[in-house]
């Protein structure tokens, strides 16, 4: 085809002196170009109303965002606080707190206890010849029990004391009974150990917090041994080990390699190391300083070993047979051919689930995939026996021994840490009341109010909490904002065509569309409807002066808004609908307008079913024109070639026309010369 084509094209115009090709264009373009602009008008007409719904999505999305910072109670609680004495304490509020006045008086701040060591003459000063040894962290340990209610009646037993519980209990007021139980007069829990704290908090935990020279607590020290017929459960878990060890390798035996291993380790000792010149121009001027959390109960001394901890290794050899042994008393059953992995990792699990270490704080176990077992003790343990093995005969072949062993070390005399300052808890009295706590944030003594302390101050500070109407009268004027943004994109959508800007998408796209009007009348109406959470004085929000002119334009009287928010707050709270609640069919004007936009925005909501309808219909109309542009690319060469046919027609007639006249001239010419 492209041959023939090239053909007669080259031989266009020979005969007639036409310039063919350009008649065939003109022709098909006579037919083409007006039904191409009409397919082209109704492609940019889909594509500008696609652009339209597009702003009409913003709108109601802006219009929503406003709603939201009007749909629930907590959006109206905002504050302005004033505070007689910043250089004291700095307060922050949130959406909890109250209005009213208070008093503080900043006593004392919480503070960390501090230990120095003995100087070094420098930073890289050998500490115990090189050798590795172990620093040793005794704290106050900490161990919680979480309890579950109770629905039935009966008596549990907590470390030995009997709580009585009820049907009914919340897991909460069964905490509250046992820490009851616990502090008793005559109590032996505290008896002996009248430091220790017992906190039980509304979750169901209870918090026990062991004196300082009690060191590492076993666990069976706070435990529920019967729970007799009442249904609840307890779990048990060790929240801070009173002692903890950090081993020192030969590595880091010095100053700076000590001041490295305690920070790297903060997060779990507690404690925080610098290395310090103490400036005093002696031969031992360098010295370490330990910081440790502040509060009461973060108090700890620190201790220096150069003692080893004994390990021992337990080899298993393959089950010969199915059956049972024990270890420790606990049994451990096999398959006849399971590998020394498998079983070694069976004894783990079974022994970190037992007493054998959930008793000894610092012991582990660890499995090798050649089973074996390292069971790592601690330096209390001293010289360990191993664990008993039984019934091993014809089930499985278990052979102990001594990886390291214990030796016994008094603390490195080069190298020792003395006191200079004991933890302690912040002490303030609020409102008259006296108040310790461990930390200096404190957000639990007023209500929606943390307070930070800065410095004691022998003068009370005075608090004043008030509410913050100005900030609600901002988002309130939010919402009139984006409704009349809302009114004036609507009016340039819905209006006449720019005609003075064609680059105008926008104005006139979606003309003559009646969801417009439709959407527009339903956000008018989600601000002047009655609210469907009424007050008794406020109903809708013409009571807290919303009004719309005679051109739609959305306005807010602020004297009467003012009046509504200082006398009738909690009203205005109740028609926006900051009071319902989550599964409340009723949700006030905020809440109800929420639910119509989502429905509006949704998948299956008006706008996106409009925008795929029409972007399906300019899917369609493009295929129009990539159709017409193939039909007439077949009818242009049609034409050709029919043209180029008939010039070739005109140039035989005027090839035969030449021919004649040259005979009929030598005719002519033989008779002139007779």
């Amino acid at each position: 085809m492209a041959n023939e084509t090239s053909n007669v094209v080259n031989t266009l115009g020979a005969g007639s002196g036409i310039d063919i090709q350009q008649l065939s264009k003109a022709l098909v373009d006579a037919e083409r170009v007006p039904r191409e602009a009409l397919v082209q008008a109704k492609i940019d007409k889909s594509t500008a109303k696609i652009s339209g719904l597009g702003v009409v999505k913003a709108v109601l999305e802006r219009f929503k965002t406003a709603f939201k910072k009007l749909d629930s109670a907590s959006d109206f609680k905002t504050y302005t606080t004033t505070n007689s004495n910043t250089s004291a304490l700095k307060i922050s509020t949130s959406t909890l707190a109250k209005t009213g006045s208070h008093s503080v008086k900043v006593q004392s701040l919480a503070v960390g206890a501090r230990q120095q060591s003995g100087g070094f003459s420098s930073t890289a000063a050998p500490i115990n010849g090189g050798q590795p040894f172990a620093l040793q962290i005794t704290t106050r340990e900490q161990q919680q029990l979480q309890f579950t209610a109770a629905s039935a009646a009966g008596t549990i037993v907590v470390s030995g004391i009997n709580v009585a519980v009820a049907a009914g209990d919340s897991a909460a007021t069964v905490a509250a009974k046992a820490k009851e139980a616990l502090q008793a007069d005559g109590s032996s829990f505290v008896s002996s150990n009248s430091g220790r704290e017992i906190i039980a908090k509304s979750d169901g935990t209870l918090t026990v917090t062991f004196e300082l020279s009690e060191g590492d607590v076993a666990a069976s020290a706070l435990s529920v041994s019967s729970v007799g017929s009442s249904d609840l459960t307890s779990t048990f878990s060790t929240l801070r080990n009173g002692v903890q060890e950090l081993n020192i390798g030969s590595a880091s035996t010095t100053p700076l390699g000590v001041v490295s291993e305690l920070n790297s380790s903060a997060a779990t000792l507690g404690i925080t190391a610098q290395l310090i010149d103490d400036g005093s121009g002696g031969s031992a001027p360098y010295k370490i300083l330990l910081t440790g959390q502040s509060g009461e109960d973060n108090q700890f001394t620190m201790t220096t070993t150069g003692s080893q901890p004994e390990i021992q290794t337990v080899t298993f050899g393959t089950a010969q047979s199915t059956g049972t042994f024990t270890v420790e008393g606990l049994n451990i059953a096999v398959s006849a051919g399971e590998t020394p992995s498998v079983i070694a990792a069976r004894v783990k699990s079974t022994l970190d689930a037992n007493t054998f270490i959930t008793n000894s704080a610092g012991r582990t176990i660890e499995a090798s995939s050649d089973g074996t077992l390292k069971i790592n003790y601690t330096r209390s343990d001293g010289d360990i026996a191993f664990p008993t093995f039984a019934s091993l005969s014809n089930v499985v072949d278990v052979s102990i021994s001594e990886s390291q062993a214990f030796s016994a070390n008094s603390s490195l005399s080069a190298f020792n840490f003395s006191n200079i300052q004991s933890a302690s808890d912040a002490k303030l009295v609020v409102d008259g009341m006296s108040v310790s706590r461990g930390s200096n944030l404190i957000g639990d003594v007023i209500q929606g109010v943390t307070m930070e302390l800065l410095s004691p101050s022998s003068a009370d500070a005075s608090l004043t909490i008030s509410r913050d109407t100005s900030a609600i009268k901002e988002t309130i004027n939010e919402l009139v904002t984006a409704y009349n943004e809302g009114v004036s994109d609507f009016k340039i959508l819905t209006g006449p065509i720019n005609p003075d800007d064609p680059e105008d998408v926008f104005s006139g796209s979606l003309l003559g569309e009646s969801s417009i009007r439709t959407i527009q009348n339903s956000l008018r109406d989600m601000l002047l409807s009655n609210s469907s959470t009424s007050g008794t004085s406020l109903r809708a929000l013409r009571d807290i002066g919303f009004s719309v002119d005679k051109s739609g334009v959305l306005s807010v009287d602020d004297k009467k808004l003012d009046e509504a928010l200082n006398n009738n707050f909690d009203e205005v709270v109740t028609i926006f609908g900051g009071n319902a609640l989550a599964t409340d069919t009723s949700k006030g004007i905020a809440g109800d307008a929420i639910v119509k936009l989502d429905a509006y925005l949704s998948t299956t909501g008006i706008v996106k079913r409009q925008t795929t309808s029409a972007e399906s219909d300019k899917r369609r109309y493009e295929e129009d024109i990539t159709n017409l542009a193939s039909r007439y690319e077949v009818l242009l060469a049609r034409y050709t070639k029919q043209f180029a046919i008939m010039d070739a027609l005109v140039g035989q007639y005027n090839s035969t026309r030449t021919s004649l006249q040259s005979s009929f001239d030598a005719l002519m010419g033989i008779y002139s010369r007779k």
